[in-house]
């Protein structure tokens, strides 16, 4: 997975495509499998929430277009996803690791299979 250009939506949503794959249209994705599936990625990642002080939610609704996350601190980082969810509107930032520990390399392996079969 590596880094893209970011080209938000009219709303200003946007997702990775590789991030996109691994949700695949869920809502919700269980901590434990999201964390798996980071790791078998190599993957850090961190989620930075919009001020929803900032806003006026009769005006704004869920147009998120006008926020520009900032990037954690550190180097590498990317966009993973920026969209809304009950909690506001978040941005998933994203970077690699060093490299993925065999026990997650075959994790990755195990979920690329399972996709190409539902394909």
């Amino acid at each position: 997975m590596a880094p893209l250009p970011v080209e938000r939506d009219q709303y200003g949503y946007w997702t990775h495509p590789v991030y996109n794959d691994f949700c695949d249209g869920r809502e919700h994705v269980p901590t434990a499998e999201f964390n798996a599936w980071m790791d078998a990625n190599g993957l850090d990642w961190t989620v930075v929430y919009r001020d929803e002080e900032d806003i006026d939610p009769a005006v704004d609704g869920y147009d998120i277009s006008k926020w520009q996350p900032e990037a954690p601190a550190g180097e590498g980082w990317f966009v993973g996803s920026i969209h809304d969810t009950e909690d506001g509107a978040v941005c998933i930032w994203l970077r690699k690791k060093s490299d993925p520990s065999p026990e997650a390399a075959a994790i990755a392996r195990q979920f690329e299979q399972a996709k190409g079969v539902q394909s």
